[in-house]
């Protein structure tokens, strides 16, 4: 079992899944995520960059990205991405129209 976090994830499907399945998968997506970033607190950092960043692009569509920006978007990304075809590969999950959502809160509303 994952030490408690700040975070958790949903994973949405068209194809009917049981609640065990699904929790399962949640929980092998929030542990590769651990893994590739290095850590609980890396997860919810880059998540929270990449969060931010795509905010600044939205608000400023016109305005070239900051190298830094870029990167954190490439970077929670390729995480996110090789994490959800890792766990829907290992639990044969089909891809289509799959895809884990990332809850984070602060310790103010949790």
């Amino acid at each position: 079992m994952r030490a408690q976090s700040k975070y958790n994830a949903s994973l949405l499907s068209a194809v009917p899944l049981t609640d065990e399945q699904r929790q399962a998968a949640e929980e092998k997506f929030l542990r590769t995520l651990e893994r590739t970033l290095g850590s609980a607190s890396a997860v919810r950092g880059a998540y929270c960059e990449w969060l931010a960043a795509c905010s600044l692009r939205a608000e400023n569509p016109l305005e070239a990205s900051a190298p830094e920006e870029l990167q954190a978007i490439a970077r929670w990304e390729k995480a996110a991405d090789a994490a959800t075809r890792h766990v829907l590969g290992l639990m044969k999950i089909p891809e289509t129209g799959a895809f884990f959502e990332l809850h984070v809160w602060n310790s103010r509303t949790h």
